[in-house]
């Protein structure tokens, strides 16, 4: 009994020290899931930062099939929002259009930054940025701008393709 109560504080203390982490702007987050993202394994460190600040910024804003504000979101504007505001990269408003931006690469030679595509529907599909570790960002039609996991039975079944765009 003892220990087990020992566990939870220590828990509840690493949860309380990454969310003081996360608050000062470094790269450890706790997700939405509880899971802890610590975003440091790439050669990409700068564009993973660009990725992560704009995550900070958009967080829980809603999904919204249209949307272009922090009122309300799809994932292709704020793929498009992100490519501009972080990295001057003139990016078209579709998934449809945006399949074709940059260039394909293997899945097995994906980077941070990378966009990754998925068919969601007969004619939908869903665009994220791939973070490192497994994790992307995306704006998702159930809880709104969040960080997902490519591990996801949902997503591994669904993924499409990556494509290369910076």
């Amino acid at each position: 009994m003892m220990f087990s109560r020992f566990a939870c504080i220590f828990f509840l203390l690493l949860l309380q020290a990454c969310a003081s982490f996360q608050d000062r702007g470094s790269n450890v987050l706790v997700l939405d899931d509880g899971t802890v993202f610590i975003g440091m394994e790439t050669d990409r460190p700068a564009v993973q930062n660009a990725l992560l600040a704009q995550f900070r910024e958009w967080r829980g804003t809603p999904y919204k099939l249209g949307g272009n504000s922090k009122a309300g979101i799809d994932c292709s504007a704020f793929v498009q929002q992100t490519l501009s505001t972080r990295f001057n990269i003139a990016a078209p408003r579709s998934t449809t259009q945006q399949v074709h931006m940059g260039e394909e690469v293997d899945r097995g030679s994906i980077q941070v930054g990378d966009l990754v595509f998925f068919r969601t529907g007969y004619s939908t599909n869903h665009v994220g940025f791939y973070l490192g570790s497994g994790r992307f960002l995306h704006a998702s039609t159930t809880v709104g701008v969040t960080i997902g996991s490519l591990d996801d039975p949902y997503w591994r079944k669904t993924f499409w393709k990556v494509r290369r765009v910076m």
